[in-house]
């Protein structure tokens, strides 16, 4: 006990004796998890991270006191389960307030590797309560954000080109992307802002593309929380409603389960994903009621119908582009002609070591949604309006955490998801997930576990991972995936399953290095690609990615990070392979106001199917995962500049050197060439 005291004691000392390196520590923390996740992206997979960046910054800057954190505080740490925090609160009621971070060691399932992880985040001093405001103090401690953001592609794409014959450039705007962010910030109770946009090829003729201003207050009276603006809500397990940050399956097995915190402000620039109007949690005692109301324009193909039984105006959606994009002129006819009204309320009992909850949403359209005719299309959501009701649990029993839902379209079309991570031994978790998700289950605001995440249908699973702590340098973590699905998908003409298996090794020798090991295998179905056949049937597919991963410490002022990694895929009698690896390197001198960040990458990879997705460091509340697809070279270089107290400043380089080919892209954003960069360039002010 002495000397594992010592050794945490040493750690934290170490990391708290400078600002620089514990930025540097944040920042690690927050791109590995941001890692994990991208390394099991789909093709066309997107997650925005903004809130997981939001969330820890925040806690870093405003360490969070354990002595008086809610359950939803400590989920926003996201790296505490629900076993965790039940074991924390119990620690604090049997023994009182905690009054060294030290005594963390002595909470059941805290290990010396998570309390060193957290311990840069929380603290066990006291702070103010909202008993004690102020206008005075309001404007002593809000903190206030300003970020302005450029960047460009600096190759020319054909959109920007006059057509030879029309002379007419098929994109609207100019190729610069421009960003404004603005957020003030009291505490954890008051929150507002605004963020503006404009993509590359759109036009600033009418002012920004996309703009946002959300305003949030959340206290501890019979008002909990007071949503205004543009809102995202997270109930349950995200079957019924949830239009926010969720992870899905990664080397991270415990994090399996949805941690719903209920309404929250939105700050991002994806366009679709979010609420505009207002919401409002109110409670009583151990019941918190959520009604929520949100009316907004969004993107919608429109097509004429003549005699259409769907709608008197004879206009019905034919797509709903996500891609927020408004350049060419078939993008700007699109944008903002459905109007969409989402309404409805969430009403929690939260017991001692439990809760429970309903969620009733209504979406509402003024014009009518129609599905393709394919048959993978058949049993989508079609038609003006839509109610989803669902019922969702979560709870704690010992060393078990307990979750699940059941939601119900307005077709009666059903789906469950149900749930457990347990901690068998110190040192040993395991989780489970169990989904049943019918192919008429129809909703367009879920976000579930699963691989068809956006829609939760057509899909019935078994996931099982576990977690053990071999030695104290040693961590090996797995799980298998088991899926079904019932009905066709797409490039997928009939019924069929899927399995998906990870395996990881740890080794963590000391603070200031870590590797890792590992592999994972995929065994899907697709249509055949043979063009003789009469009918088209799906064959099996496998793919295979192993990898080997290394950070260091090189140099007090230098920490190195380095990858390999392989990849394969097989069809029919087809394979493809790839690999890639990159050196990363940090250069932080102490003292100094600079940072410089670098990667170099050699890549080759038969086909698309074998592509490899890396996470890439960008300006902060950026992000950067790339496939690495085809045959090239790939270097990107950063430098952040602190310039003076509050003010940073960031400059990015990035280029991909291709050698099996001469034309980049296609279409619109066609590069002649062999080469695509970009320089990205962003300056926060704090005050």
């Amino acid at each position: 006990m002495i000397r594992s005291t010592i050794v945490l004691a040493a750690c934290i000392l170490c990391g708290y004796g400078s600002h620089a390196q514990n930025e540097e520590f944040k920042n690690s923390i927050i791109e590995q998890r941001i890692e994990e996740i991208a390394g099991n992206l789909e093709e066309g997979s997107e997650l925005d991270y903004t809130n997981l960046f939001e969330d820890l910054t925040y806690y870093f800057e405003h360490p969070l006191n354990l002595n008086n954190a809610t359950d939803e505080e400590l989920r926003e740490l996201h790296m505490l389960n629900d076993i965790q925090i039940a074991s924390l609160k119990s620690h604090i009621a049997r023994y009182g307030d905690l009054r060294s971070i030290y005594e963390l060691q002595a909470i059941e399932n805290f290990d010396l590797t998570l309390i060193r992880n957290i311990s840069y985040f929380v603290t066990v001093r006291q702070t103010l309560s909202l008993a004690n405001f102020s206008l005075k103090e309001f404007f002593d401690e809000s903190s206030h954000d300003l970020f302005l953001r450029y960047k460009r592609n600096i190759e020319d794409q054909l959109g920007y080109q006059p057509d030879p014959e029309t002379g007419v450039t098929p994109f609207a705007g100019s190729p610069d992307y421009l960003y404004s962010r603005y957020r003030l910030q009291y505490k954890k109770s008051f929150r507002a802002g605004f963020t503006m946009e404009k993509d590359p090829g759109e036009t600033l003729k009418n002012g920004p593309d996309f703009y946002s201003f959300h305003a949030m207050y959340s206290g501890e009276s019979w008002l909990r929380k007071l949503a205004v603006g543009d809102f995202q809500v997270l109930f349950g397990q995200g079957l019924t409603l949830w239009n926010g940050l969720a992870f899905g399956k990664s080397s991270f097995v415990t994090n399996v389960k949805r941690n719903a915190v209920g309404l929250r402000p939105y700050s991002s620039v994806q366009e679709t994903n979010f609420l505009r109007g207002a919401g409002a949690t109110i409670g009583l005692g151990k019941l918190e009621f959520t009604p929520f109301f949100s009316m907004k324009k969004v993107d919608a193909g429109l097509e004429t119908m003549i005699d259409t039984i769907f709608s008197d105006d004879n206009y019905i959606v034919s797509t709903l582009p996500i891609g927020g994009t408004h350049r060419t002129e078939n993008e700007i006819a699109a944008k903002n002609k459905l109007s969409e009204t989402v309404y409805g309320a969430n009403l929690k009992y939260t017991g001692k070591s439990f809760s429970i909850g309903s969620t009733v949403v209504r979406t509402e359209n003024n014009f009518p949604i129609a599905q393709d005719p394919d048959l993978y299309q058949m049993y989508k959501f079609s038609g003006n309006n839509n109610l989803n009701i669902g019922i969702d649990y979560q709870g704690v029993y010992r060393n078990a955490s307990f979750f699940g839902e059941v939601s119900r379209s307005a077709n009666g079309g059903i789906a469950a998801l149900n749930g457990i991570v347990a901690s068998l031994h110190s040192g040993f978790v395991v989780s489970a997930v169990h989904r049943w998700y019918q192919k008429d289950y129809q909703n367009l605001k879920a976000n579930v576990f699963g691989e068809n995440n956006l829609t939760a249908s057509n899909e019935n699973g078994l996931y099982l991972g576990m977690q053990a702590n071999l030695t104290s340098k040693f961590t090996l973590t797995a799980y298998s995936d088991l899926v079904q699905y019932p009905w066709f998908r797409f490039r997928v003409n009939g019924p069929s399953v899927f399995s998906d298996y990870l395996t990881q090794l740890n080794y963590k020798p000391d603070r200031k290095s870590e590797f890792y090991l590992r592999y994972r295998r995929r065994n899907n179905v697709q249509n055949s690609s043979n063009e003789d056949l009469i009918m088209v049937y799906p064959v099996p597919t496998l793919q295979e990615n192993w990898r080997v991963h290394g950070a260091f410490q090189a140099h007090p002022n230098v920490q190195l990070k380095s990858r390999v990694e392989w990849s394969s895929f097989k069809k029919e009698n087809v394979s493809s392979k790839g690999f890639m690896i990159y050196q990363d390197i940090v250069f932080k001198k102490i003292g100094s106001k600079a940072t410089f960040t670098a990667r170099y990458a050699l890549y080759d990879t038969q086909s698309w199917d074998s592509r490899i997705y890396a996470y890439e460091t960008d300006v902060l509340y950026a992000f950067s995962i790339l496939p690495y697809s085809g045959r090239g070279s790939r270097f990107y270089g950063m430098v952040k500049w602190d310039i003076a107290r509050g003010v940073d400043f960031w400059i990015r380089y990035g280029t991909f050197i291709y050698t099996d080919r001469n034309e980049i892209s296609s279409g619109n954003t066609l590069i002649l060439g062999n080469k695509r960069s970009d320089i990205h360039i962003q300056l926060r002010l704090q005050f």
